[in-house]
């Protein structure tokens, strides 16, 4: 078959199949394996693991979190036998955040007794407890708690805070992703393992108030910098009714604090499909009735928020007392 670049490619996107990949298996069966192998060499395709493939379009216009989704089910799609995909690959399917870039490689648990061991693009992680797995959108996953449980083990203390906050945060519409008492009997289940510390830490820190990965990480760097705590959601009314809630309050001086990622300004359930621009005034709207109660504001993103000189520095300017 003698096909032009844009006419293989043309044939080959016939062959996407629901989670975007393009399988040689697939092209093989009808065909247009030499299509595959040109459009891949032109470019047009990327290969996400041996077999699996992906438009270059696509590709470019997809974010970091998704990226890393479609590697996982790139995996899933030529696995030899089921698996059990776990820590940050688990993560990123349940929607758990991570701090930095996602890896490369997708995490794989197996019991003790499976054995199997790591390869180029698959990391397996083995567990002598028992597996907490659950199918989670047609693929095999351990649970959430079982997921955060693990990634606090190898995080440090404000990113698996992070994890543990979304694990249980209580959004205002719909459910956490797990309890606090599923988280324990998780963390129960653990044994004798290292990071098991650290992962009862960030367990006992974690709180379900917790807004955004920002919030979960700042929180973190004012207890480890000796700060005293804040109330976290805290509401705040004037006359014509609810000013809106606080990331941190510190009632004692009065004083609240806010967290602005760019995130914030981007996500649907904080936009509401309202335009930046929009959502800035009513902040500083919302700002300005905060001070007008007497109560003093101060903001942060994340270069403050990800050093703990610069938060100890920020809070210490605005009168924010020492616990210890």
């Amino acid at each position: 078959m003698d096909t032009t670049s844009s006419g293989g490619l043309d044939a080959l996107t016939m062959l996407i199949g629901r989670n975007g990949l393009i399988l040689a298996t697939d092209a093989a069966r009808v065909g247009l394996q030499r299509e595959l192998r040109r459009e891949f060499e032109r470019k047009g395709l990327v290969r996400l693991r041996r077999g699996v493939y992906v438009l270059t379009t696509e590709w470019a216009a997809l974010g970091a979190d998704e990226r890393y989704l479609r590697r996982i089910r790139a995996h899933a799609a030529v696995a030899e036998g089921p698996a059990v995909y776990s820590h940050v690959s688990a993560a990123a399917l349940w929607g758990l955040p991570i701090v930095g870039a996602w890896p490369t490689e997708v995490h794989l648990t197996a019991s003790a007794a499976a054995g199997g061991r790591s390869r180029p693009g698959v990391v397996r992680h083995s567990q002598e407890h028992s597996l907490d797995v659950m199918e989670h959108e047609g693929l095999r996953v351990t649970s959430v708690a079982a997921t955060a449980v693990a990634m606090a083990r190898m995080l440090r203390f404000g990113q698996a805070v992070a994890v543990m906050d979304k694990a249980l945060h209580q959004p205002r519409a719909g459910d956490a992703l797990t309890t606090r008492e599923e988280l324990e009997q998780a963390f129960a289940q653990l044994g004798r393992v290292p990071g098991r510390a650290a992962a009862g830490r960030a367990l006992d820190f974690a709180s379900p108030l917790s807004g955004s990965v920002g919030e979960s990480i700042s929180r973190a760097g004012i207890f480890l910098l000796g700060f005293l705590a804040p109330e976290l959601q805290v509401p705040h009314w004037d006359q014509a009714g609810l000013i809106g809630y606080s990331d941190f309050f510190w009632p004692g001086i009065r004083t609240v604090g806010e967290f602005d990622g760019h995130g914030k300004y981007l996500r649907d359930e904080f936009t509401r499909g309202r335009p930046v621009a929009g959502i800035v005034i009513a902040e500083k709207v919302r700002e300005d009735r905060l001070r007008a109660l007497g109560l003093g504001v101060f903001r942060w993103d994340w270069p403050i928020a990800t050093s703990l000189e610069a938060l100890g520095a920020l809070l210490t300017r605005n009168g924010v007392p020492r616990a210890r």
